[in-house]
């Protein structure tokens, strides 16, 4: 399906339209169209170097796109990238912080820059995220860190949060934390997140919308519910004879047991059914599929693809 078929053709808080950046000759992002609805969380999903931190730069102006078009909150960002700023908080990867200064240093230091800093929000953050005002920033831990990075993004009230790989190097236990008070804090103010990951789990927890990307081409963007429904694994006995599958529609992996065969299948329904019939299956089950099981099978599908071409 399309970028250009999901959703409604209002209320979007990024587009893109045929995206792309090219390094001399690298071209890490090819044609990629990115539709985020506003109210929504987005993850942008894909292995290390797959294109995602440059699209998000390119979306927060850090980068100019070698082609294409991209428009956040309604306004291109040649038309008014200080108003654009202005209402996008962005945390990158790399969550620098002057480490010489004290946490309420930072957030004084922050607050300056901003003519709409809520010091109520920044308060109530500082004591959900049990923050120590008075300790020196390289004095914190990873996770810690990770939480004034995400204080100062949310204190002056974006309308846009853009998370660039946002929980790198955090342990699992403070990678979940980290999430769901990025998920506590906008779900209740109509906040629009878009957030970038390698981790698939990551992703399936949080996001309503999901665009899995690999070597800078978008291979699939929808809804995670859309996304999941129209993917199915059908597990059947072989028997003893495994069925040739090449042209059943929609297949995109399959698994040989030792007695059984299990497929991926993309746009699974009566099609598949009879086709598989006709190569002589019954009984087949069919079982739902993980996100983490879409993801390396399309990826996987799509190398394969290209390696053949």
């Amino acid at each position: 399906m399309n970028a250009d078929d999901l959703f409604a053709p209002e209320g979007y808080a990024v587009e893109t339209e045929n995206l792309g950046r090219k390094f001399g000759a690298f071209e890490a992002v090819k044609n990629v169209g990115l539709r985020v609805p506003k109210g929504t969380v987005f993850g942008l999903l894909g292995v290390n170097g797959a294109g995602k931190s440059t699209i998000i730069k390119m979306i927060v102006g850090h980068l100019r796109p070698t082609s294409g078009r991209i428009r956040v909150l309604g306004r291109t960002l040649e038309e008014d990238l200080v108003e654009i700023r202005r209402r996008v908080a962005y945390v990158s990867e790399n969550r620098y912080l002057y480490e010489w200064m004290t946490v309420a240093e930072s957030i004084k230091f922050t607050r300056a820059f901003h003519e709409n800093w809520d010091d109520a929000k920044a308060e109530s953050l500082l004591k959900r995220f049990s923050l120590p005002p008075d300790k020196k920033i390289r004095q914190l831990s990873r996770g810690n860190r990770a939480r004034v990075c995400l204080l100062l993004a949310l204190s002056y009230n974006p309308e846009l949060i853009i998370l660039d790989e946002p929980t790198s190097g955090l342990d699992p236990i403070v990678r979940r934390d980290f999430i769901e008070n990025i998920v506590a804090e906008i779900s209740d103010e109509g906040k629009t997140v878009l957030f970038s990951s390698h981790i698939v789990e990551e992703v399936e927890r949080v996001a309503d919308y999901v665009g899995i990307i690999n070597e800078g081409e978008m291979l699939l963007v929808n809804s995670l519910d859309e996304i999941k429904a129209s993917y199915k694994r059908v597990r059947y006995a072989t028997n003893g004879r495994r069925p040739e599958v090449a042209g059943v529609p929609g297949v995109l992996a399959v698994e040989n047991g030792r007695h059984e065969q299990v497929l991926t299948v993309h746009g699974f329904g009566d099609e598949t059914l009879h086709a598989l019939a006709e190569r002589g299956v019954a009984g087949a089950e069919i079982l739902p599929v993980s996100l983490e099981d879409i993801f390396v099978d399309t990826v996987r599908a799509e190398r394969e693809r290209r390696a053949n071409a």
